[in-house]
């Protein structure tokens, strides 16, 4: 929904997103529940011998408790009743969450000085803002192209150049996941590959040798699907065994060493 705005030459376009939905939809349930667990709380504390009880003491806590959660206590309408012995204590507490039929969730707004009509064009626009700014995102924190300790100018050049090809290689693969429907950032796609590992298993032999097996571990299903969308094997490395020889001279000169791999 592109709306223009009086006595400017901005334009706003309100976009709604699913997948923001979910989020803030999960979000605020979560909220929800913190709120009134500690609207319950205070409800506890009138029935307490040692509670607090007075009506200054209550409001100030339901004033906090409204503070921690701005966006959630609108929702709510919260009543207390003074005791008719004691009107300086609250007797009751008791609060009733309100349907809010006017929800935003998954809604934001973009603002844009550009004199198109077009909201598609914008659109695009701001996407390739945004893939700027995560490209600035993983050369600096990712693959710490900033800060640089290098002394030497060609230390530098070498260290950004190496920074430069990695970023190819990494806009390569989120580039092919996209294509796929993975829309994953470069640090959770390193988490979720990062949780395959390469297993050495190393026993004792006959005539004095250590037998050592390399092999990967099974996939995750989340690595799984990213293997499966960029069209790559699932096991990097495939299983070999090495038979080593113990008690050998580091120095000697001789190797029999023998290396071959398991079918």
């Amino acid at each position: 929904q592109n709306v223009q705005v009086a006595d400017s030459t901005d334009q706003w376009m309100r976009v709604h997103s699913v997948a923001k939905q979910a989020k803030e939809k999960s979000m605020n349930q979560r909220f929800a529940k913190a709120f009134e667990q500690g609207l319950s709380n205070i409800q506890a504390s009138l029935t307490k011998k040692s509670g607090i009880k007075t009506v200054e003491k209550v409001h100030q806590r339901i004033g906090r408790l409204k503070e921690k959660y701005p966006s959630i206590h609108q929702n709510y309408t919260i009543t207390t009743t003074e005791d008719s012995e004691n009107n300086k204590n609250i007797a009751t507490l008791a609060w009733k969450k309100e349907e809010d039929t006017t929800t935003q969730e998954g809604y934001y707004l973009l603002r844009t000085s550009l004199d198109e009509s077009s909201e598609t064009l914008i659109w695009k626009v701001y996407n390739t803002i945004r893939e700027i700014e995560a490209t600035f995102r993983v050369l600096k924190n990712d693959l710490d192209l900033r800060p640089i300790y290098h002394k030497t100018d060609k230390a530098t050049m070498a260290h950004l150049h190496l920074g430069l090809l990695a970023y190819w290689i990494v806009n390569t693969i989120r580039y092919q996941l996209k294509q796929k429907g993975g829309n994953k950032e470069w640090k959770e796609i390193v988490r979720i590959m990062n949780t395959q590992k390469l297993v050495t298993t190393t026993m004792k032999g006959q005539d004095n040798q250590a037998i050592k097996i390399v092999q990967c571990s099974k996939p995750s299903q989340e690595a799984q699907a990213i293997y499966e969308m960029l069209k790559c094997k699932s096991t990097p490395v495939k299983k070999r065994k090495f038979v080593v020889p113990l008690n050998k001279p580091r120095n000697s000169q001789t190797h029999d060493w023998h290396r071959f791999t398991v079918t």
